[in-house]
């Protein structure tokens, strides 16, 4: 009985991603994607990342056999936090640069997907190649352009994780694009917004929920649940806010 299950359980995981990634990187081959070792990643308007990257699930977090597929736009001012970034530009950007960032399994409105590299390859593929279709290389052919990304970005709120930081990165390229104005305007609404976050998580405090017996310190407070429930945690961190003052200066906003 173990010899059997230690047999079906045995898999050469880097080969099978292997297949599966030269699978789906020949099917968007003729979109212009090139491959990098685990990313396949493309240029649109010269300097913008388009990115699809096959991450293995680490052993040590019990993840040992699953495979995700991270998706990722990265527009240079945004990821730099420079309106004219100097750096000259590399062959191709990881996912973990961009600042425009899904999985799939999200993109469709479901949870992130972990494929099981145990069951059939083909269906992995399809099931991959299936959802990029579908979902990401539409996304992908509007938002080609930094005026396609200020008109069109906030239509997809599945590809964009950083939903949050939509304000910031259109400050970043109207400045880039050479419209200051709107980009200071963009920029102290983004700072407005921090502030009040800052400010209510202050006043009001945030809820979290703990099992009884569960301890729980922050800014000061040590809570352990006398039961199961919310319990409600007061103070904030005033390091992003110390980060825009600097950030504006640096812009030359202020």
């Amino acid at each position: 009985m173990f010899d059997f299950l230690k047999k079906k359980t045995e898999i050469n995981t880097m080969k099978i991603v292997d297949e599966i990634e030269a699978a789906v990187y020949e099917h968007i081959k003729p979109y212009g994607f090139k491959k990098h070792g685990r990313t396949l990643h493309r240029f649109v308007s010269e300097d913008i990342s388009q990115v699809i990257h096959f991450q293995s699930g680490m052993p040590t977090h019990g993840m040992s056999g699953l495979l995700c597929v991270n998706l990722g736009i990265r527009i240079p001012e945004c990821s730099e936090r420079i309106f004219q970034p100097k750096t000259e530009k590399k062959k191709y950007y990881h996912e973990y640069e961009c600042t425009i960032r899904s999985r799939l399994g999200i993109v469709s409105g479901q949870q992130e997907t972990w494929y099981d590299l145990r069951k059939k390859t083909d269906k992995i593929i399809k099931s991959i190649i299936d959802e990029i279709d579908q979902y990401v290389l539409p996304a992908y052919e509007i938002l080609n352009s930094r005026d396609a990304i200020l008109a069109h970005r906030k239509e997809y709120p599945l590809l964009d994780n950083m939903v949050h930081l939509v304000a910031l990165e259109e400050c970043m390229i109207y400045g880039h694009l050479g419209n200051i104005e709107k980009a200071k305007q963009l920029f102290e609404e983004y700072y407005q917004s921090a502030v009040d976050e800052y400010n209510d998580l202050m006043k009001n405090g945030r809820k979290q929920y703990l099992k009884k017996g569960e301890r729980v310190v922050f800014m000061g407070q040590d809570i352990t649940a006398e039961k199961d429930g919310y319990v409600t945690l007061y103070g904030a961190n005033h390091g992003h806010i110390d980060y825009l003052d600097e950030l504006a200066v640096a812009l030359g906003l202020r």
